[in-house]
């Protein structure tokens, strides 16, 4: 499975003189003072001009000697998504100091980003082997690092060689084990997590005993990810009868849920919710719970409770708004998005808010809407201009989604989301050619990253192209990831292709149990069907139209396999 800034012409202006002052390569006497190059950087960066910013800086900073102009180069290098800009400056900062383990840091930062794995380590162990605090006191910003990391297999795959570099430090096998819970390699994070474990003991501390208990609790997880479901599952129950504290009784609900032991997690919620010291936390978990399930009614009630503690409305306007929008009111849908006002949900809510302003009549303040989250959220960015994108798709608008993701492309060169946008885009008009040649080029950039191995892999194998190149790409993301359910899906959907459709269904069955996605549900129920078990596709079918009802290829197969029969 796979799934423009308007400038003045003073901007403009400023662009032109800036790139025809990058354009040659001048002598030192023929450079602009430094000066020039980071005010004008700091005027395109007021003007919401990213890559003329870090272009200037970059600038500024090839001939600099001075570390703080250095590190405001890094700086701006970051903040404005240029990775290969930020690895020059950092490379110059290196040349100018080599002892300094902030060029390092930025330099492995920058190496990571750009999915330069072996760089990005050799940076790191540096920076781990000099700090003046000790290695696993350096370590804690290191896990910072890599879990603000996009690149979630790139930061597995960096968190291993720490690991090899340091096998005795607790902190680095606890890194490595948690990047490998992100990366759906369970195995890899229990043997992680459990030698972390046995180096590191409980100690007197509470602090100590607290991270040791939530170790202990992270292992158990993983190994029910693992397949390992019974004893972790028989060792938090015990815990909690011999100790029936409302942590215990999360940490079991917790790993029910994990197990996709749903009615049991849910029982232990409810008894949660009695509690007037863990209601707002269990009626948030309850409502995830049902809608995750499709039974909207319920989870409705749950959230209106949750709204009703004071606590968590961000989450329960988020949701309440997503139901809304799926019951088909999107007047309702508007008035919840708008009120989700911090966390993690802001974008998302003001992302589906656009959309629905767009599609309902109100093109102009869908884009003043995506004007300013872009410019209250730049480092998110390629995310907003995939969304415009997929928006103008949507209202069959494709000169103006091509022309957002060119320009997104300009300004961000190193994105890879906006190549996978315009992969996709490309295929949804039948240009198969041109998304293979873009995702080509994704995995030339990344040829280790299973993500692109993947999206590569499927599409080959979606348009029965190259079947046994489509499936040894699919396959070498599959063991660099083998629980994510779309690298799962698209090693079912392959396998179909090529007429193995027994071998097909216990790829997709695990896909869709970790994941309700109407594209794997469609998948699933047409393997099904071919093997005469129409009754569970139509299950399969029904079930996750209740979650994903306007997904357009679960519904064309559905109809196409039952109008045929």
């Amino acid at each position: 499975m796979f799934s423009f800034s308007n400038i003045s012409i003073a901007g403009l202006g400023l662009s032109v003189l800036v790139l025809s002052a990058c354009a040659t390569d001048h002598s030192k006497s023929d450079q602009a003072p430094q000066s020039f190059y980071t005010v004008t950087g700091e005027i395109a960066l007021a003007r919401q001009e990213p890559r003329v910013a870090a272009l200037q800086y970059a600038t500024a900073a090839a001939h600099e000697t001075d570390p703080a102009l250095l590190l405001r180069a890094t700086e701006v290098t970051a903040e404005t998504l240029q990775p290969s800009l930020m690895a020059g400056v950092a490379a110059r900062w290196l040349v100018v100091d080599p002892k300094s383990l902030q060029a390092q840091r930025a330099a492995a930062r920058a190496a990571l980003a750009l999915d330069k794995v072996d760089e990005a380590a050799a940076h790191y162990r540096v920076v781990l082997l000099n700090s003046p605090g000790g290695v696993d006191a350096e370590f804690a910003d290191v896990e910072t690092d890599l879990g603000s990391e996009e690149n979630i297999f790139g930061a597995h795959q960096l968190a291993d060689r720490l690991a090899s570099y340091f096998p005795t430090s607790p902190s680095a096998l606890r890194i490595q084990g948690i990047a490998a819970m992100r990366a759906d390699d369970p195995a890899a994070a229990v043997h992680s997590l459990s030698g972390a474990l046995a180096i590191d003991a409980s100690g007197s501390s509470d602090a100590k005993q607290t991270a040791h208990k939530e170790l202990a609790q992270t292992l158990l997880r993983a190994r029910i990810m693992a397949g390992d479901v019974e004893e972790p599952l028989r060792a938090a129950q015990a815990q909690l009868e011999a100790d029936p504290s409302a942590t215990n009784r999360f940490n079991y609900a917790a790993l029910l849920m994990t197990a996709q032991r749903l009615p049991e997690a849910t029982q232990q919620l409810e008894t949660l919710a009695r509690n007037p010291e863990s209601t707002a936390v269990a009626l948030r978990l309850l409502g995830l719970l049902e809608f995750q399930q499709g039974h909207y009614e319920t989870a409705t009630a749950k959230f209106r409770q949750l709204l009703g503690t004071g606590k968590f409305a961000d989450d329960a306007f988020y949701y309440l708004a997503l139901m809304a929008d799926r019951n088909g009111d999107p007047e309702r849908a508007l008035r919840f998005f708008s009120q989700v006002q911090n966390g993690e949900n802001v974008v998302p809510a003001l992302l589906r808010a656009a959309t629905l302003l767009h599609k309902h009549g109100a093109p102009s303040a869908a884009d003043e809407l995506l004007d300013r989250l872009q410019e209250d959220e730049p480092q998110r960015a390629p995310e907003i201009l995939t969304a415009r994108a997929r928006m103008y798709v949507q209202s069959n608008e494709y000169p103006k989604a091509f022309a957002v993701l060119e320009h997104g492309e300009m300004e961000y060169p190193d994105s890879v989301e906006l190549r996978y946008a315009t992969a996709s885009i490309y295929e949804e008009q039948g240009l198969v050619s041109a998304a293979l040649k873009e995702l080509t080029l994704v995995v030339k950039a990344r040829p280790n990253d299973p993500a692109a191995l993947n999206a590569l892999g499927f599409t080959l194998a979606d348009h029965t192209k190259s079947l046994a190149r489509a499936r040894k790409l699919i396959e070498r993301a599959h063991a660099a990831s083998p629980k994510n359910p779309a690298i799962l899906d698209s090693l079912g959907w392959v396998s179909y292709r090529q007429g193995r459709t027994a071998e097909a269904l216990p790829y997709l069955k695990a896909a869709y149990t970790d994941d309700h996605d109407g594209d794997i549900a469609a998948h699933l129920g047409e393997v099904l069907w071919q093997l005469g078990q129409q009754d569970e596709a139509q299950r399969i079918w029904s079930e996750a139209s209740a979650m994903d009802a306007d997904n357009h290829l679960l519904k064309s197969t559905r109809h196409r396999l039952t109008s045929a029969n």
